[in-house]
């Protein structure tokens, strides 16, 4: 549906159809496609189709596990977590795990980082073993920032976007998720655990600068920077879930 629509979402388009589950949509930096995932005879699968819905294409085949589609900023190449390398599929544990200390799911621990080109082309793997996450390039499409799981921690990582020089950024927090890129590139935002329960964070992309933004009741996860900078915007579990937008630090 258009942004500045005033009907309230009535004048809302349906781009798939069928008896698949669909869901993560992203669009592409360039605004022409969109990817997504699809499950396909039980099996999350990365598609890709025109912003208007049509030339669906399937880009990834097999049983194992792909997820979290994101852009590369030429719009040509998805990033995305798969557990092809691992030789996981969805039956080896979708579970959540049972502390809820970071949302997630078992199979997360096999999760690896792999791009692909828009035609299905040069699938590369970037990542081995596992427990790489919440993937995102960087405005100018030099890093990849993300989550890893290793054991109990969980931690923000970032690489070069050939998956060389993979580093910690986290520190000695070992329950951060949830980064997310500023939209110049130069900071981070991101989720950490604290007093039992995850409060928003912010830091500059060498870990340096670390500063908390919010300190409520309720879990705030999932943050994402507006295009302009000003503001962020997350989800907030308090009871039932709500989209929350406040004005970003400077």
């Amino acid at each position: 549906m258009n942004a500045d629509s005033a009907s309230h979402g009535s004048d809302m388009r349906q781009l798939t159809f069928g008896s698949d589950e669909d869901d993560s949509p992203a669009w592409s930096p360039d605004g022409k496609k969109i990817a997504f995932v699809s499950i396909r005879a039980g099996v999350s699968q990365i598609l890709v189709m025109n912003a208007d819905g049509a030339n669906v294409r399937q880009l990834t085949n097999g049983n194992a596990e792909n997820i979290h589609p994101t852009w590369a900023p030429d719009s040509q190449r998805i990033l995305f977590n798969t557990t092809k390398f691992a030789g996981a599929t969805a039956s080896d544990g979708r579970d959540v795990p049972s502390d809820n200390k970071v949302v997630g799911e078992q199979i997360d621990k096999k999760m690896d980082l792999a791009t692909v080109r828009i035609d299905g082309t040069e699938l590369k793997r970037l990542t081995n073993g596992g427990g790489y996450t919440y993937a995102s390039f960087s405005p100018d499409g030099s890093s990849i920032l993300h989550r890893r799981v290793d054991g109990a921690k969980s931690q923000i990582f970032i690489m070069n976007a050939d998956g060389t020089n993979d580093h910690n950024i986290s520190g000695e927090s070992t329950l951060d998720g949830w980064p997310a890129w500023s939209n110049d590139g130069k900071r981070v935002v991101f989720s950490r655990r604290v007093s039992d329960r995850f409060q928003l964070f912010v830091m500059n992309r060498d870990g340096s600068g670390v500063m908390q933004l919010t300190d409520a009741a309720g879990e705030f996860v999932n943050p994402r920077w507006s295009p302009d900078g000003t503001k962020i915007m997350c989800a907030r579990r308090l009871g039932d879930m709500n989209v929350v937008i406040f004005a970003a630090p400077k």
